[in-house]
């Protein structure tokens, strides 16, 4: 072997460092492979949706870092372990796949639904950001302002976690502010319908976004469990959350099949009562 590849000055340190970092790769393609292998192919973690929630996360540390690659590298590790950023990516990632689909299968515009046409005139605001949501999405891309005000402020300690000496002139002065974000709009726009309310759970009505939107608030569960729920390999759980609104029957079933075409439609029966569908869902909280 050539000695003249090793340099005098060369102590092992770096060679060192990396592999380390090799070993915690390695351990840790280990553990995911076992899981997988375990529970074989999921709809919550298909390709497409595992690499829209890293762009997406990569994205944030990229906008929250500036143009310091280094940091931006420490602040994406920091984000993709935090559960609570990580679930409202992936549930972004899930929603716009959702959307997709059934403008593909239903022709269901996901900006601009029938239950949004019908009352564009007090949705502006809703419909420019459910636009620069969904494109920026298609982009993997996050809009960080759209983000709820405890992530945003999750993300803002994450960053300066990062850099010890908190010399981020561009994040000395941020604040959390969800007000104008799209979550905000979407639970603003569902207030306001008025005798349209009952539109609201009926996604070819009201497109994906303000279903589920409506579905938390009537179900009373976090809006990520409602949207993740809608990709699980059983449906049950989303079965529960519908008949939890206290819909009648034949429209859980209707809204079931129209999420999840392959559902069983006997979970239509999943529950004999709201109350009986929440004490079902808690139980397994």
């Amino acid at each position: 072997m050539d000695q003249a590849v090793f340099s005098d000055s060369d102590t092992g340190g770096e060679t060192g460092g990396a592999l380390a970092t090799a070993d915690r790769r390695l351990s840790a393609c280990g553990e995911t492979l076992e899981r997988m292998v375990v529970t074989g192919p999921s709809r919550l973690l298909d390709d497409e949706t595992v690499a829209r929630v890293r762009a997406l996360t990569g994205d944030l540390a990229a906008q929250l870092a500036g143009t310091d690659r280094d940091l931006a590298n420490a602040v994406h590790a920091m984000l993709v372990g935090n559960r609570a950023i990580l679930t409202h990516c992936h549930a972004l990632a899930v929603e716009w796949r959702l959307a997709m689909r059934l403008s593909a299968r239903l022709a269901l515009d996901p900006v601009l639904p029938p239950l949004v046409q019908r009352h564009c005139a007090t949705m502006m605001g809703l419909i420019a950001a459910q636009t620069r949501s969904f494109e920026a999405t298609r982009r993997m891309l996050l809009v960080a302002g759209d983000l709820p005000a405890d992530l945003q402020n999750l993300a803002y300690a994450t960053v300066r976690a990062a850099r010890a000496d908190h010399a981020l002139t561009h994040l000395a002065d941020a604040r959390a502010d969800d007000n104008g974000g799209r979550l905000a709009l979407l639970h603003q726009a569902v207030a306001g319908l008025g005798e349209d309310l009952d539109h609201a759970l009926r996604v070819d009505e009201a497109g994906v976004s303000l279903f589920f939107t409506a579905l938390a608030i009537a179900s009373g569960h976090p809006r990520e469990t409602v949207v993740l729920a809608t990709a699980e390999d059983d449906p049950v759980r989303l079965a529960l959350l519908l008949c939890a609104t206290g819909l009648p029957r034949d429209d859980v079933a209707r809204q079931l099949l129209a999420l999840r075409p392959d559902a069983d439609i006997a979970l239509a029966d999943a529950a004999p009562n709201a109350v009986a569908a929440e004490a079902l869902l808690g139980a397994v909280r």
